[in-house]
């Protein structure tokens, strides 16, 4: 496993810890989110803040990590399934009564000397919809 994998790999483990100390470690300090409602987040603080809200609003965990690198070692995806449940409603998307859902989603991490310098999380945003609309 590269030094990014091995990040990548405690990040998601810090992510499904709800360890926002460890993941403000990982994360220089001007990091961009590229996050799967397609806004984009600037900083270290916000990124951790706006992962913070989410968690408010679906208390999800991944799992079934499969990690990919690129040839350089400053690009690592992590395909995993996103299982959750939908505790709170979030602007934009179906009411919350605790609808569970479990999809696949991608996350890519891009590495600069040793930190995160973006992070972008996707997944099928139609299917995820769908599953929070029952």
């Amino acid at each position: 496993m590269t030094d990014a994998q091995t990040i990548a790999s405690r990040f998601m483990q810090a992510l499904n810890e709800r360890d926002f100390e460890t993941i403000g470690t990982f994360l220089d300090e001007d990091v961009a989110l590229d996050s799967l409602t397609g806004l984009r987040t600037i900083g270290a603080d916000p990124l951790r803040m706006g992962v913070m809200n989410y968690f408010r609003h679906f208390d999800e965990t991944f799992s079934d990590m499969v990690l990919m690198h690129d040839a350089f070692g400053q690009r690592v995806a992590v395909d995993v399934t996103a299982r959750g449940i939908y505790r709170e409603t979030m602007p934009g998307f179906a009411a919350a009564s605790g609808q569970s859902y479990s999809i696949p989603s991608v996350f890519v991490f891009e590495f600069e000397n040793g930190a995160v310098t973006r992070l972008s999380h996707y997944r099928n945003i139609r299917v995820f919809e769908e599953a929070l609309a029952r």
